[in-house]
């Protein structure tokens, strides 16, 4: 029965739709999910949606230095929406934003291999990218030291840039977000040739959040469709499922084997 939970996963349709195929109740199918979800998070969300170590972050610095041709770039950061069809009526109103149908917004940061290294889920489609960073744990663990923490651990700070020398790692954000230290923003109306060429690097690198965000939805079909289910508690379990699944996939094509711990600095042979 583990054919279920992932094709209702895959496809994005509700419970009841392979019921007749799988010879089940939609109760039935219901419970297969949830049993499935909460299997999936006891086993792998402590590997694949692990906070970075400074192991990680030393590997993740190596690999954005390689590709991307800076030291200190954690990642990048933005939100996708998912919409809600069956949003409460009571609710809709706090739940439909920007997209005129009532969603609920993903925060990530990935890396260039589309591994997610932070994911945050069930904000309402009426915040903003910037209002919701506001509720992050990614800001909690900046705001209490944790992270900076392991930044010094990994010896990863300080880094130079040109000849400028930096204590902070940073993510790549667009022009939403706070004028904070971590974040690089490109420039909105470039006026010469440096500003023009470092535009064009910040948001061809940025592109790494929007790769994962769009092989989520793509391999995934629950996080891009429509989502007919009334339970909070249920759609974040199954976007949970969706994102370690998801880093799994990522792991093994980087990593060419399942068993291996993900190193995003591993050679690309495999890419």
């Amino acid at each position: 029965m583990l054919l279920y939970p992932l094709k209702t996963l895959a496809f994005g349709v509700p419970y009841s739709t392979f019921i007749d195929y799988f010879q089940i109740s939609n109760q039935f199918g219901m419970k297969l999910c949830r049993e499935f979800d909460s299997a999936i998070r006891a086993l792998y969300m402590r590997e694949y949606l692990r906070v970075p170590d400074k192991t990680d972050l030393q590997n993740i610095n190596k690999l954005h230095r390689d590709v991307h041709g800076v030291d200190g770039m954690l990642g990048s950061l933005d939100c996708s929406h998912t919409i809600w069809k069956n949003c409460p009526k009571a609710w809709a109103g706090s739940y439909q934003g920007k997209e005129n149908s009532p969603s609920i917004v993903l925060e990530g940061i990935s890396d260039y291999h589309m591994f997610f290294w932070h994911a945050s889920y069930g904000y309402a489609g009426t915040l903003n990218d910037k209002t919701i960073f506001d509720l992050s744990p990614f800001q909690g663990c900046l705001l209490d030291g944790s992270f900076e923490q392991r930044e010094l651990d990994s010896g990863v700070v300080p880094f130079k840039i040109g000849d400028n020398k930096f204590s902070k790692m940073f993510v790549l954000v667009d022009g939403i977000y706070m004028n904070f230290s971590r974040f690089v923003k490109g420039i909105k109306i470039p006026l010469t040739t440096e500003e023009t060429k470092y535009t064009k690097w910040q948001e061809g690198a940025r592109k790494d959040i929007e790769r994962a965000f769009g092989n989520l939805k793509i391999l995934w079909k629950f996080v891009s469709r429509p989502m007919e289910i009334w339970s909070l508690n249920d759609i974040a379990n199954r976007i949970t499922t969706a994102l370690i699944l998801h880093n799994i996939v990522v792991a093994d094509r980087v990593m060419g084997d399942i068993n291996q711990r993900y190193n995003p600095a591993a050679t690309e042979e495999n890419l």
